[in-house]
């Protein structure tokens, strides 16, 4: 008996959450949104023009032969002087003989000097650029080179 009484207990829940379901999903599509479009004053004055009249039909039909674009034309300057920082001045290592040996010989140097250097090359030149001011330092860096038979010289260069 209990079992026929839960049977049909759990048959009309069943039924009823179906019931429930159907009436939420089906009345879910019955409402009514009212929407109202605004047209702006440059729609409106698009509406009120010929088609004819546009721009572009107007190049089309014309029989010149004008090479020019339908566009605007813009001339823009900007003053970038003062955002450009000025020239540093810089100095050059220049080196007689080039060869494996010397470089070497110049990293270390100026590596043991505690110099800041940039070592780059162009062709098969080596560009060396100290940067720093003390002139008794960068004597020193020629005459520490001397002492490896590199003949070498100091020149300003600015950046």
């Amino acid at each position: 008996m209990q079992k026929k009484i839960l049977g049909v207990f759990f048959t009309l829940l069943f039924v009823g959450i179906i019931g429930i379901l159907y009436n939420f999903f089906n009345y879910a599509d019955d409402t009514i949104v009212e929407t109202k479009k605004y047209i702006s004053p440059i729609e409106r004055q698009n509406k009120t023009q010929p088609l004819n009249s546009s721009w572009i039909k107007g190049l089309a039909q014309s029989k010149k032969s004008r090479y020019e674009y339908p566009v605007n034309e813009l001339f823009m300057q900007i003053d970038l002087h003062k955002y450009i920082p000025p020239k540093v001045k810089s100095y050059k290592l220049v080196i007689a003989n080039v060869d494996r040996y010397s470089i070497f010989c110049v990293v270390q140097t100026l590596s043991g000097l505690n110099l800041p250097f940039v070592l780059s090359k162009d062709r098969n030149v080596p560009n060396i650029s100290i940067s720093s001011s003390n002139e008794k330092i960068l004597k020193k860096v020629t005459n520490k080179l001397k002492n490896y038979d590199i003949e070498s010289k100091i020149v300003e260069e600015w950046l």
